[in-house]
This record gives structure tokens, C-alpha cells and sequence, in this order.
């Protein structure tokens, strides 16, 4: 839209260089937490899979605990990035640009519950985490 504009009108619609600085961030940070919640994040396994289960439950619980703390803290410290960011505005919408930070914090809250849950199910005795939901291709071996 914004190169027909630019070539056909000699002109420029500054808005649409924006949008991407706005809704990017948010949709890659729902998609990282949309794939930790179904157990399709970027993980090796193999080591994990052939413990016996007791020492596998405690590598889970352990990996939890540890991502719960990180994204914790990066949520919380995403808030000093918004607070610096919101006096800052958009040139052309007039918008806060601390709209676009506001998902890193959103995103690690999400990442941090999901880590939360994780380790209640754990501890609640639930045997494994989902299975992915996307193959791996062993069935076309």
C-alpha cells in the first residue's frame, strides 16, 4: 500500500511504517507463548527422554522452576522498558511506543505462568506434559 502510494501519488502515508513497529512485537511474543503452552517450543530431549522417572520428573521440575524465575524477572524488568519508552511517541499515529514494549511484558507474564502451571502439574503428580502437537517426521521413516 505504501509503495502504490508512494508511485502513484508522489506521496506518502507515514502510518503504514508504524504498524509493524506496533503489532510485530505482539504477535512474535503470542507465538512464543502459544507454542510453550502446547509443549512446541524449541527443545532437545533426548538426554531428558531416556532418564528413569524420578531423576526425568526432577529435570522437569528443576527446567520449571528455573524458566519460571527467568521469565519472572524479565517481565519485571520489562516494566523499566516501558516506563522509559512511554514518553516516547510515534511520529506519525501519536502513539505511545511503550504500546510495543508492553508485549515483551505481557509475553514473559505469559511464559512465567505457563512455567507455573507446568510445575503444579508436576508436583500434582500429572505423568508427562502434553506431547507436541507437530510431527517430527518419524512417520514418513
Amino acid at each position: 500500500m505504501g509503495v502504490a502510494t508512494r508511485y502513484l501519488f508522489s506521496t506518502n502515508i507515514g502510518w503504514v511504517a508504524e504498524i509493524p513497529n506496533l503489532f510485530f512485537p505482539w504477535l512474535t511474543m503470542g507465538a512464543i507463548v502459544a507454542a510453550a503452552a502446547k509443549n512446541e517450543h524449541i527443545g532437545i530431549d533426548l538426554m531428558v527422554e531416556k532418564l528413569p522417572k524420578f531423576p526425568k520428573k526432577i529435570v522437569i521440575l528443576s527446567v520449571n522452576v528455573i524458566a519460571l524465575v527467568a521469565f519472572s524477572t524479565m517481565a519485571y524488568h520489562g516494566l523499566n522498558v516501558v516506563d522509559i519508552a512511554g514518553g516516547q511517541r510515534f511520529p506519525i499515529t501519536r502513539l505511545g511506543m511503550s504500546w510495543a514494549y508492553w508485549s515483551v511484558v505481557v509475553g514473559f507474564a505469559g511464559l512465567a505462568l505457563i512455567a507455573l502451571v507446568n510445575i503444579a502439574l508436576i508436583l500434582m503428580g500429572v505423568e508427562e506434559q502434553s506431547a507436541p502437537q507437530i510431527s517430527r517426521g518419524e512417520e514418513g521413516i
